[in-house]
């Protein structure tokens, strides 16, 4: 069985794994747009469905590892629960549980349900955005265009 300690330390490490999810959908999500500017955006239908399909499966994958560590969190909430029927939680440990389950009689949701519903609904909001992006937004190339001239030799500026 678990201790408190090992729990807590699980539950810390799972916000960890949150945050580099997060920031790793950010920084997918980012380089994608600036692939669409300048490249996928100019790119006829069948390029732009193979980058968005690609986009989706890279997502998707990193859903089903959220999902994963969502299931993995329920059972430390659960472990957590069980020390405190047991009379064995320390403050430590009723400051976690208080974030995972919800606190008041008319709570509806915890501090961590509400993270996960936000995750959720900014992942499809993106997602949805992307679609746009991709297919119905018309893209305008916004570089400079630069020549390069030659100089004669032997001439300075």
């Amino acid at each position: 069985m678990m201790s408190e300690g090992e729990v807590v330390e699980q539950l810390v490490e799972f916000t960890n794994v949150l945050l580099v999810g997060v920031s790793l959908i950010f920084s997918i999500v980012s380089a994608y747009v600036v692939a669409l500017n300048y490249f996928i955006g100019s790119a006829n239908f069948m390029a732009r469905l193979g980058s968005f399909a690609f986009v989706t499966l890279i997502l998707g994958m990193l859903m089903v590892v959220l999902i994963g560590t969502q299931a993995t969190h329920a059972g430390l909430i659960e472990r957590l629960q069980e020390l405190q029927a047991d009379g064995q939680l320390s403050a430590a440990g009723r400051a976690v549980l208080a974030n995972a389950v919800p606190t008041s009689e008319g709570a509806s949701a915890s501090i961590d349900a509400i993270i996960r519903i936000c995750v959720w609904i900014g992942l499809v909001f993106v997602y949805v955005a992307l679609g746009y992006l991709t297919f119905a937004h018309k893209w305008t190339p916004d570089a400079i265009p630069v020549t390069i001239e030659q100089r004669p030799a032997g001439s300075s500026s």
